[in-house]
């Protein structure tokens, strides 16, 4: 019954937009100017930073990943994020249920042209100091913490590398991992519309104020 409704779901929702090109200009990097990518891979739709770029007085939780060079972040339904694989049940429940949620974080050891190289669809942000930290502390305050302050671990897979946290928000159709990377570009100056549920809305309004990079043919 399941893969009934949430199929032709997920096809609505993966052929709804035009689809991306490669920007023609990419002006590289630009002096104090920290960049951002935003990154698709599969079901998986992440924001990623340069870990020498993160205050960790922001973010703390970023000190788990000292040793990796990118940390990729991402938010999504609590059961359906870590479950390994794809279970059609666990994704009808996220798409039609406000369902618990959990902020993945992933630190990255390759380098990031083979990262990219492995993900389907790549856009470039180059953003000010201050856009930056508003997106750090708008994904901290994403963390649920205890009465202690201390962000509670729901899982640990890869030896640690990738660690899923509680937190704030339910997850469900209409405030999808898109929303919610949305919300926080818009929340940082970026101008981005934030009504957003669809993975291709998400990439073509980045696309509108980035450089894409990357685009799986």
């Amino acid at each position: 019954m399941y893969n009934l409704v949430i199929f032709p779901v997920i096809f609505f929702f993966l052929n709804t937009s035009q689809p991306l090109q490669v920007s023609a200009d990419n002006p590289g990097t630009i002096a104090n100017h920290p960049e951002i990518y935003l990154i698709k891979q599969y079901w998986h739709t992440a924001i990623v930073f340069n870990t020498t770029d993160i205050d960790t007085n922001i973010f703390p939780e970023a000190k788990l990943f000292k040793k990796y060079k990118l940390l990729d972040i991402g938010w999504g339904d609590a059961e359906f994020y870590q479950y390994p694989g794809f279970d059609s049940g666990l994704a009808f429940n996220a798409l039609f249920y406000p369902t618990l949620s959990t902020l993945r974080v992933e630190g990255i050891g390759i380098s990031k042209k083979n990262y990219f190289d492995i993900s389907e669809i790549v856009v470039k942000l180059i953003i000010t100091e201050e856009q930056l930290k508003s997106i750090l502390k708008y994904i901290s305050n994403t963390v649920y913490r205890n009465e202690e302050g201390k962000p509670v671990i729901l899982s640990e897979t890869s030896l640690g590398r990738i660690i899923f946290f509680k937190s704030l928000g339910k997850y469900h159709l209409f405030n999808t991992c898109n929303t919610w990377l949305a919300k926080g570009l818009k929340e940082a100056g970026i101008k981005i519309k934030d009504d957003i549920i669809l993975t291709e809305q998400l990439f073509n309004e980045a696309a509108k104020v980035g450089i894409v990079i990357k685009v799986k043919e």
